[in-house]
């Protein structure tokens, strides 16, 4: 079987090519350099040069800063809760008052 090699794709691989097809070298640069002295088919270390890195697609990303839609969760302060139920009381009251004396 003949086919490509596996390094012409990978990021890991560094190659050389003269003006003859026959000129042609490939050294992997996973690790410690070394030559590589024919066409690879499986890599275990093989790193698709075609397809971008999480770190490379994190830079292309646009940041959309949406604000929450829902209010925080929890307990609310009962001196905060308090003075709120006295205005809103008092509101009520003065609401009614007017509807009396304006009949």
């Amino acid at each position: 079987m003949e086919g490509e090699s596996l390094c012409r794709t990978c990021r890991h691989a560094h190659i050389q090519r003269g003006y003859r097809q026959t000129e042609e070298v490939i050294f992997c640069g996973y690790g410690i350099m070394r030559a590589v002295r024919f066409k690879v088919a499986e890599c275990t270390d093989f790193l698709d040069k075609t397809v971008p890195t999480r770190y490379e697609m994190n830079q292309m990303a646009y940041l959309i800063n949406v604000e929450p839609a829902r209010k925080r969760s929890g307990f609310v302060n009962t001196v905060g809760f308090t003075a709120q139920l006295a205005e809103g009381e008092d509101e009520e009251d003065e609401d009614e008052f007017d509807s009396i004396a304006n009949e």
